[in-house]
């Protein structure tokens, strides 16, 4: 028996949105009514919580944030009984290990090799476990590649990331833009093609930066660029952020002239706190004499990627990640779960007769396979809150959270490894059902939200709800204000509820969907 449960036998003929896979989901509950006009701003809700009410009729939360998210349910029940063992093996789990310990090192070589094998990783590129995050390596980069600030670089700006990486690159090199930008000076919906960054690069770059997949704007190369005509030997290298796509699709490393390619974890390979980064040898020993140890990729390679304590529970995660990969079929099986995913949330927008919008257009080749944008009858702000609070009573969370970015009228559906192809049928199956019950009718150019009364929505919790005596989660002496003893941003608002299940630590999965 396979040590994870297969992936490659899901029906993916996702038309079918009566299928028996929607019966996750459950009839609404006789719940008091909500028209669209009256509900809460203060919801938790439309505040981007993601504990919906302990009632919910899901059996599981359906969680679409677009990071840091789940992984695979067998990967996380790989994850608590291999890195937490029972005392009675007489094991100590990764958490606790040594960072220098044999027991560790094993892990880590284990974690680098299963990499290097599922993204066939060629051996003149090194694979390191970095921290700091995506924008740890926005600076790292051209600390590591410019030796100075009156070193060039070109960036591909397509869209937050990009724009973000090229803004902190300024401080360590001189960068050239080559943006796609839309004429309002504000979108993005495409990437610059091969040949203009060839036409307009600077010829005296150390690299081509490049973001694979703007999470926030929902575009996506498929594939690397190739630039095709042209000698790869006089073409700067490519680095790539590939932090929301690794793992979903090969990469081409020579063909493409990747240089470095980084990718935090807590999209499709693990847990925050750790990120990958993969460096062709060629570009090591060029770092700017004030780059800090820790992001020195030469410092840190030498030093067998302990040079400081790195993460070693993540580090063992990502190996666990990267076993489940190949036990489902390799990266080609990632892929195919990827595109079936997608195209059944685009298909539903693009089968709503408009009710559903996305801001890529169906004849564009970059439409994100990892996260689709999308808005509620034009962006109708009650009726998309109203979406929001049903989604959130059956146990579907993500599509808006809490953001640094200008909220917008889209939502988002992140569809990273951690979200099943049945998940995202349970979505659509949703999308479907809320779309029959709304009705858009448009007269002189003005859309008016007809609005029927919903039995779905959630009351405040009632008194004689079962919930937790907050004092048990605090250490706080007695007299105390609570408050000072939860998180800044916890709202404790007349809808939420503390149950003993969003304590509780994870069910172990069937023994058939885990590693031995």
């Amino acid at each position: 028996m396979a040590p994870f449960e297969a992936m490659t036998s899901i029906n993916h003929s996702g038309s079918n949105f009566t299928s028996s896979l929607g019966r996750l989901v459950e009839e609404e509950s006789q719940q008091p009514i909500m028209t669209a006009d009256k509900v809460d701003p203060n919801h938790p809700a439309l505040q981007g919580s993601l504990t919906p009410p302990a009632n919910c009729p899901s059996s599981k939360v359906l969680n679409f944030s677009p990071g840091p998210t789940n992984l695979p349910a067998a990967v996380e029940s790989t994850i608590l009984r291999r890195c937490f063992p029972d005392p009675s093996t007489k094991r100590l789990g990764s958490m606790a290990l040594s960072h220098r310990s044999p027991e560790f090192g094993a892990i880590l070589r284990n974690s680098i090799a299963l990499t290097r094998r599922v993204m066939e990783v060629p051996p003149e590129y090194e694979i390191l476990f970095t921290q700091g995050g995506g924008h740890g390596q926005f600076a790292a980069v051209p600390m590591n590649l410019c030796p100075n600030k009156d070193a060039k670089a070109t960036y591909i700006v397509s869209g937050t990331w990009s724009s973000r990486a090229v803004i902190e690159a300024e401080k360590y090199c001189t960068p050239t833009a080559i943006s796609s930008v839309n004429e309002d000076g504000a979108t993005f919906t495409s990437f610059p093609s091969a040949e203009r960054i060839v036409a307009e690069h600077d010829p005296d770059s150390k690299f081509i930066y490049m973001c694979s997949n703007e999470t926030v704007n929902g575009i996506e190369l498929h594939r690397l660029p190739v630039f095709d005509d042209v000698d790869n030997t006089t073409v700067p290298p490519l680095v790539v952020d590939a932090s929301s796509d690794f793992t979903s699709k090969p990469i081409s490393w020579r063909k493409s002239n990747v240089g470095i390619l980084f990718a935090c974890a807590s999209k499709n390979i693990g847990h925050p706190g750790i990120t990958m980064v993969i460096i062709r040898k060629d570009l090591l020993g060029q770092a700017n004499p004030f780059t800090p140890g820790f992001l020195n990729y030469e410092t840190n390679i030498l030093a067998d990627n302990v040079w400081n304590t790195i993460p070693t529970f993540n580090v063992d995660v990502i190996g666990i990640m990267m076993e489940w990969i190949l036990d489902q079929g390799g990266i080609e099986a990632m892929e195919e779960n990827s595109v079936a995913k997608a195209e059944l949330m685009y298909g539903l927008i693009e089968d709503s007769n408009g009710f559903y919008g996305t801001p890529i257009d169906k004849s564009s080749e970059h439409r994100s396979r990892m996260n689709v944008p999308f808005c509620v009858a034009g962006g109708d702000e009650e009726l998309t809150n109203l979406f929001l609070v049903e989604c959130w009573n059956r146990g579907i969370v993500g599509l808006r959270t809490v953001t640094p970015f200008k909220q917008g009228i889209y939502l988002r559906a992140s569809l990273y490894h951690g979200v099943s192809y049945e998940e995202t049928v349970v979505l659509a199956n949703f999308m479907k059902e809320f779309a029959a019950r709304h009705s858009i009718s448009k007269d002189v150019g003005e859309t008016t939200m007809v609005a029927e009364n919903i039995s779905s929505a959630m009351e405040p919790a009632s008194p004689d709800s079962s919930c937790v005596d907050l004092s048990i989660f605090s250490s706080s002496p007695t007299g105390v204000d609570m408050a000072l003893t939860l998180p800044k941003n916890f709202k404790v608002s007349s809808y939420t509820k503390l149950s003993r299940d969003m304590f509780a630590p994870p069910a172990l999965a069937p023994a058939s969907t885990t590693l031995r």
